[in-house]
């Protein structure tokens, strides 16, 4: 089984200012199925959101059209000013076509849909990677939300400076994942985005004096990974081991907290990539097993 065979990685990177800028389109995955099933569903929804921007593609040549249809009514406006009519009505309705023709462009492009989240893959990997690992006949329960990681929903609190400046501090649980698994152990998986934005606000220049609005600026991100075993005691037995304690580099995760007490490890670990990839997550779970010692038979 994938969490039986131990790895670690180790490498650093430095994290991508640039990561997490790109738009996808938001979605929210309610997990409560067997993995086949959820896989299944969710490319079907990819396949649906694909069928229904390619019907709206179809249309994307009637603005240019009607564009050109304006092009040639205010040419018969300007053959007849030629020949000594002087005439606007045919130019009227030309720009009116071009606004028709605008506003059904911009219609087109909203109906357009971003790409799917590498997260929306990734959970499709993690699910697939560990299936093998559940608990015949259970299922995973959870869920993937990628509504957005900086909702107002999501300040999680409010912190003003000297200044009176407001930074709005975001807390989204984008991933959470329960599994009973296989060796009788449960498994609990909750992936955290940490944001924080300072909002908008005035202030007075000093050349003119005049009060200027200065836009929100995005303060950067960071990721969170809780883990909880609970450990099942007739297989396994709970053994630290120097190689994954607090403080270690479990690939682009720091161990910020570890406690292995009352029969569970619980884990925080931390990173400040704005970015974790599903690697990642399935090594950090890879090296959390080798906590456990399984008792002879």
């Amino acid at each position: 089984m994938y969490l039986l065979n131990t790895a670690r990685a180790k490498d650093k990177q430095t994290p991508n200012p640039n990561a997490g800028k790109k738009e996808y389109t938001p979605v929210y995955v309610s997990i409560a199925d067997k993995p086949d099933s959820i896989m299944l569903g969710m490319d079907r929804f990819v396949r649906e959101i694909q069928t229904t921007e390619s019907a709206g593609d179809k249309w994307r040549w009637v603005p240019m059209l009607i564009f050109f249809v304006g092009v040639g009514l205010v040419t018969i406006d300007a053959l007849l000013t030629l020949l000594g009519y002087f005439s606007i009505i045919f130019s009227v309705g030309a720009f009116a076509s071009w606004l028709a023709a605008f506003i059904l462009a911009r219609k087109l492009r909203k109906s357009d849909s971003h790409d799917f989240s590498p997260r929306y893959y990734g959970l499709k990997d993690i699910l697939h990677t560990l299936r093998d690992d559940l608990k015949p006949g259970s299922t995973f329960l959870g869920h993937l939300d990628l509504t957005g990681a900086m909702l107002q929903t999501k300040v999680a609190r409010e912190t003003k400076d000297t200044q009176d400046r407001t930074t709005q501090y975001f807390n989204d649980p984008w991933l959470s994942l329960k599994a009973k698994l296989y060796d009788g152990n449960v498994l609990r998986v909750t992936a955290v985005q940490k944001s924080k934005k300072r909002k908008s606000y005035w202030k007075r220049s000093r050349i003119s004096g005049k009060m200027k609005s200065k836009p929100e600026k995005f303060k950067g991100s960071e990721q969170e990974l809780k883990v909880r075993i609970v450990v099942n005691p007739e297989a396994y037995t709970i053994v630290p081991t120097p190689q994954f304690s607090r403080g270690q580099n479990i690939g682009k995760y720091t161990i910020a907290e570890l406690n292995t007490e009352g029969g569970m490890i619980n884990i925080l670990a931390q990173s400040p990539f704005e970015e974790v990839e599903k690697e990642h997550i399935l090594n950090f779970l890879k090296s959390a097993y080798s906590l456990l010692q399984r008792k002879a038979a």
